[in-house]
């Protein structure tokens, strides 16, 4: 192993992490000399105009930003950036079509954080980059949006928290529920005491399963397939994991745990005030793909929060009060269930009728989006900020750690270290591959 590979040992990564915040990617070739600048080169956006920004990973979320993006007076989008040129170039295409806008395209992200012109980084890369690119666009002065989960293990994410801090930056997680009016409406309801104090919520998900098997093949023209690696150990190209990235831990800590588990868990914490659970316990298999499958299909993990029991499930179906996918609260007078479409509230007597909200028109919610450019003119904290999108990411992590260990845990959340236990605790970090370090 690399001895500038952070070390799996927390303590040794936090010392490691405070040190490289301090000098930036020196190793790599980047930013040393821009990040005690980082500060004083932030650009304050005036009101009246438009936030410059760069989308990194134009993939299938990735375009569904862009899309979103192109349509808002609130920005400018000036350059698009992916390893793959098969991935960009088919958006640049859509832009330049439908849109008349001819943005510039990169194949390495460093070069957008080596442009003074931007303002704000849009990541929506696979989950293994989230934490470098957030860290380094800090770095480089810019305010980050940055696709959830926030990372894939929670040393990382307390090192994008301590990044956004030192260099003044705005960070908002995509967790774009907190600026959905359904959800905020539920949340009204819950905190008004309607169905009274709640002591068990529930979380579910009937989505599931990535096939691990793999055929490696050349790597097609037009990507750089180190560079997608990044950080992450370095393997022979295969379709599958560069299209199914989600079903391997090299880049994703979950795959749906971690996918919709950050977005659902998100609203339970919201709900019952509570975003350090105090000890968390799992059990799951891939029953229906069979052995090799590093995310499993089926998940049954239990939170403990101080005065509130949490579960999360994970099935290959489940529907609940007609949702597929939800969050679910139980009061001391009712229960109240909840996803992106309505609001039912049981039983009938508290006399309160299903709401519908409006249909959902976009992954890349727009208020979400434009949550996060208020933020950069005004500099408050966004509505999904970093550090709490970052407790909301380490739920799932934990339980996933619970999977591997196969026994309860408990968590210290302000130390954000398990309790007694060294062995759990050396999953709280993970190596990286030489140069490329936090």
């Amino acid at each position: 192993m690399n001895p500038d590979m952070f070390s799996c040992n927390r303590r040794q990564f936090l010392k490691k992490s405070a040190r490289a915040l301090a000098v930036g990617a020196a190793s790599a070739g980047l930013y040393s000399a821009r990040a005690d600048a980082a500060l004083s080169m932030a650009r304050r956006v005036a009101p009246s105009d438009r936030v410059r920004l760069a989308v990194i990973g134009t993939g299938g979320m990735g375009r569904r930003h862009v899309e979103a993006l192109s349509d808002n007076p609130q920005c400018k989008l000036v350059a698009l950036c992916d390893v793959a040129v098969g991935r960009f170039m088919p958006v640049l295409q859509w832009l330049e079509k439908e849109r008349d806008m001819h943005p510039d395209t990169y194949q390495d992200f460093r070069r957008v954080l080596d442009r003074d012109d931007i303002d704000a980084i849009l990541v929506a890369t696979p989950d293994n980059w989230h934490p470098l690119i957030t860290i380094m666009g800090c770095q480089a002065g810019k305010d980050v949006y940055v696709e959830k989960p926030a990372c894939p293990t929670v040393a990382e994410g307390r090192a994008m928290v301590n990044a956004a801090r030192r260099y003044g930056r705005m960070v908002q997680l995509g967790t774009q529920q907190r600026n959905m009016e359904i959800f905020q409406r539920a949340i009204n309801i819950i905190h008004s005491g309607r169905i009274g104090k709640v002591t068990t919520a529930s979380a579910w998900v009937g989505v599931n399963g990535w096939r691990v098997g793999e055929t490696p093949e050349e790597v097609p023209r037009g990507l750089d397939w180190d560079l997608w690696l990044g950080p992450a150990p370095k393997v022979p190209f295969s379709p599958e994991r560069f299209g199914g990235w989600m079903g391997w831990h090299d880049y994703a800590r979950g795959g749906q745990l971690t996918n919709w588990g950050i977005h659902l868990l998100d609203i339970v914490h919201w709900g019952i005030r509570q975003d350090r659970p105090i000890s968390v316990q799992a059990l799951g298999g891939s029953y229906r793909l069979g052995i090799g499958q590093d995310n499993y299909d089926c998940i049954e993990a239990v939170f403990e929060y101080p005065d509130c029991i949490v579960t999360w499930e994970q099935r290959l179906s489940d529907t609940r009060e007609g949702k597929g996918y939800g969050i679910s609260f139980y009061g001391e007078q009712g229960a109240l269930y909840v996803d992106r479409g309505t609001i039912v509230v049981k039983p009938d007597s508290l006399g309160m009728e299903e709401y519908i909200g409006e249909p959902e028109k976009s992954w890349a919610h727009p208020p979400h989006h434009n949550d996060f450019f208020e933020c950069i003119r005004t500099r408050r904290r966004p509505a999904a900020d970093i550090e709490q999108g970052v407790r909301s990411t380490t739920a799932p992590l934990l339980a996933g750690i619970a999977l591997k260990t196969r026994r309860k845990l408990y968590w210290d959340g302000e130390a954000e270290r398990f309790v007694n236990d060294s062995q759990a605790d050396q999953h709280l970090s993970r190596a990286y591959r030489a140069p490329w370090h936090i």
